[in-house]
């Protein structure tokens, strides 16, 4: 029996600033029925508490612990696998936060890890920097790599294509702390005390959400309302396929 719905949120909950109709009243219905409700964005711009605060603002209900995001989880990745390294960080407001929390030091010219998220400033110079420090050695690490994120007006440039620049300049993959990738499985588990067989993701986007439901053992349902349209056949298969979150049940096997 599924006892938590974990929720992508751009294309799943809202497109930009716009909430997808039903959406809260879901969310609602479901913390009625007992189940756990989470958010797992690739999106870093953004703090936990950033986020809170977007939610709240389109009349969605959460609360931080409830948030597993892009920044939180780079920076969480940071203090258990490089404690003590200062970071050279390409991305916005929300990495820095995060970061700060879990004390660890930006730096500019020394840094031992460069640290990239999502950055609507990025440049050449933020480029150069990035290729001088990973050529002296410094680690690669990516919040993730998705290719383009939804808006009201489109699709946007996503985080993926300012880690592509990346490493096409210095020829070294990053590590990849986000969707697809498994790492923030076992955080959610821990943190509320769940089994694989009790988790679903929801999300618009196949070769993250889904694929990270197939990487995790978990089930999956994916929502139209994003990336992915109706098909007969999806190159990667959900447990679930809905027209959007409103139309989820609250009782799943």
């Amino acid at each position: 029996m599924i006892k938590a719905y974990i929720f992508d949120l751009d294309g799943t909950l809202y497109r930009g600033k716009t909430p997808i109709p039903g959406t809260a009243q879901i969310l609602e219905k479901l913390r009625a029925e007992g189940k756990i409700v989470l958010f797992y964005t690739n999106a870093g711009t953004k703090s936990r508490e950033g986020i809170v605060e977007k939610l709240t603002n389109m009349g969605i209900r959460a609360r931080k612990e409830e948030i597993y995001c892009g920044s939180y989880l780079l920076a969480k990745y940071m203090k258990k696998n490089y404690p003590n390294k200062t970071v050279f960080v390409v991305g916005e407001i929300g990495i820095f936060e995060e970061l700060e929390i879990e004390g660890i030091e930006p730096s500019y010219d020394q840094a031992e890890v460069v640290a990239v998220g999502l950055d609507r400033h990025f440049n050449y110079e933020k480029l150069a920097k990035s290729l001088e420090l990973i050529n002296n050695g410094a680690t690669f690490i990516a919040s993730n790599t998705d290719n383009t994120f939804p808006t009201e007006h489109g699709d946007r440039p996503g985080c993926g294509a300012i880690v592509a620049a990346i490493e096409v300049a210095s020829k070294k993959k990053p590590e990849v702390v986000g969707k697809p990738n498994t790492y923030a499985i076992d955080l959610i588990k821990k943190d509320h005390n769940l089994k694989n067989s009790e988790i679903l993701m929801v999300g618009d986007r196949l070769d993250t959400d889904i694929q990270f439901a197939k990487n995790c053992k978990i089930k999956s349902a994916l929502v139209l309302t994003g990336t992915t349209k109706k098909s007969k056949k999806y190159s990667i298969k959900p447990d679930y396929v809905f027209d959007s979150v409103a139309d989820l049940p609250t009782t799943l096997p």
